[in-house]
């Protein structure tokens, strides 16, 4: 579940998940995040976010550069802010977005 709220300068995104497990019977809260996504011109944006999940939290930092409407390339960094968390993950994507009519 998530909430989107777009200001003027950037767009920020809280989204949370709970998961239940039918064999065990518990219910515990999954995936978190805040994020803040800043669009610096028509082909560049910036992003940044704390996500976790339990005991590990960790900082996300990525540029994306928009090559066309439906592709853009993202170069993404997560750096682990607790003990259990990976230290560094660096992720380079190429994303392509595929319009349904």
């Amino acid at each position: 579940m998530g909430v989107i709220r777009g200001f003027g300068w950037g767009t920020l995104t809280l989204r949370g998940a709970a998961q239940y497990s039918r064999f065990e019977r518990t219910a515990e809260l999954g995936e978190w995040a805040v994020e803040y996504l800043k669009r610096l011109s028509s082909r560049w944006r910036v992003h940044l976010g704390v996500e976790g999940v339990q005991d590990e939290m960790e900082l996300i930092t990525e540029v994306q550069w928009h090559l066309s409407q439906n592709l853009f390339i993202r170069i993404n960094n997560g750096f682990g802010l607790t003990s259990k968390a990976t230290d560094w993950a660096p992720d380079l994507g190429i994303m392509v977005s595929v319009p349904t009519r």
